[in-house]
C-alpha cells in the first residue's frame, strides 16, 4: 500500500509541474492534452469534437475488468489509467474547473469565452491509474 501512496504521489507532483501531458487510449499514440488533478483524482476534458477523437476512443474501449485502456506520460513518468466518465460528475465539475483554473491561470477563462462550457463540462473524463503493484 505504501508504494501505490509513493507512486501517487509522484504522479500528482509530476502532473501539477506542468501544463502539457501526454495520453492515449490502447496501443495508439501519445496525443499532448492538459491533465489536471484534484484531491488526488485526474481528469481531462475534450474540447474538439471531432469523430474519432481520444475521448470516444475511451468511451468506446471501456476498461474490462479493472484492465487499463490507456496510459497517461508526463515527461518520463508513464502510468497505466482506466479511462471514464466519472460517476460523480456532476459533483466534481467545480473543483475541475478550479484545477483547470489553478494550473492555466489567466488563460482558462479567455478559453472558456471560445465554447460552450456545459458540452465541454459534460466531457470530462476521469484517467485512474493503474500502478504496476496493483
Amino acid at each position: 500500500m505504501r508504494q501505490k501512496e509513493e507512486q501517487l504521489s509522484q504522479l500528482i507532483q509530476a502532473v501539477d509541474r506542468k501544463k502539457v501531458h501526454q495520453i492515449r487510449c490502447g496501443d495508439h499514440r501519445f496525443i499532448d492534452i492538459t491533465i489536471v488533478q484534484t484531491e488526488g483524482r485526474f481528469f481531462v476534458r475534450q474540447y474538439k469534437f471531432n469523430e474519432r477523437s481520444w475521448y470516444d476512443a475511451f468511451i468506446n474501449n471501456p476498461s474490462l475488468d479493472g484492465e487499463p485502456n490507456g496510459a497517461m506520460r508526463v515527461g518520463d513518468l508513464e502510468v497505466l489509467v482506466n479511462g471514464k466518465v466519472p460517476n460523480d460528475l456532476s459533483m466534481v465539475t467545480s473543483r475541475v474547473n478550479s484545477a483547470y483554473r489553478k494550473l492555466l491561470g489567466l488563460l482558462y477563462p479567455i478559453m472558456r469565452l471560445t465554447f460552450d462550457t456545459k458540452k465541454h463540462e459534460a466531457a470530462t473524463l476521469e484517467l485512474i491509474p493503474v500502478f504496476e503493484s496493483e
